[in-house]
């Protein structure tokens, strides 16, 4: 498994810094989700929006009132399944 490091920099609530991002899977006002290395990231707020991304150097920069910060899931290249599972 890779150990990639991803770093957070939250400044005032209203400007998120985020490295170590492998894709920005989703942008909406309310809500930014973010693929890391080994899980996604999902931001929780209002008026957020990607003030800049480069997928090449990992960095991403997100304005808006940042509410929340989840990490869901594992992106591992591993995948789980119940097929597996049952044998």
């Amino acid at each position: 498994m890779e150990n990639e490091k991803s770093d957070l920099t939250l400044l005032n609530r209203n400007q998120l810094n985020v490295t170590g991002v492998k894709k920005i899977k989703s942008s909406e006002p309310e809500q930014i989700v973010l693929v890391l290395a080994n899980a996604a990231l999902v931001i929780g707020g209002t008026n957020l929006f990607v003030v800049s991304a480069s997928i090449q150097t990992g960095e991403v920069s997100i304005s808006g009132m940042v509410k929340s910060l989840r990490y869901t899931g594992v992106t591992d290249k591993r995948k789980f399944s119940f097929k597996n599972m049952f044998r």
